[in-house]
């Protein structure tokens, strides 16, 4: 959204690196999706740091909220 909605805004270095240290933090970890859901973060796209693949913890379906884009992480738990 960042890259999108406020293009110019911000120094894009800036938001690169701080878009990337988030990923590397949040490898593994859990989440509540916007569905109710808890799910756990397993791959993180260089390209897509903020719609990451996930496993949803009662089902074990994975889902690539970059594609599925109605689904979105609601909570970091």
């Amino acid at each position: 959204m960042i890259f999108h909605d406020d293009f110019g805004k911000f120094d894009i270095a800036v938001v690169k690196t701080l878009l990337s240290s988030f990923a590397n933090f949040s490898m593994g970890s859990r989440v509540k999706l916007n569905n109710g859901f808890i799910s756990e973060i397993i791959f993180i796209d260089a390209g897509s740091q903020t719609r990451p693949v996930i496993k949803v913890m009662d089902s074990g379906q994975i889902i690539n909220l970059g594609i599925n884009r109605e689904i979105y992480i609601e909570e970091i738990l």
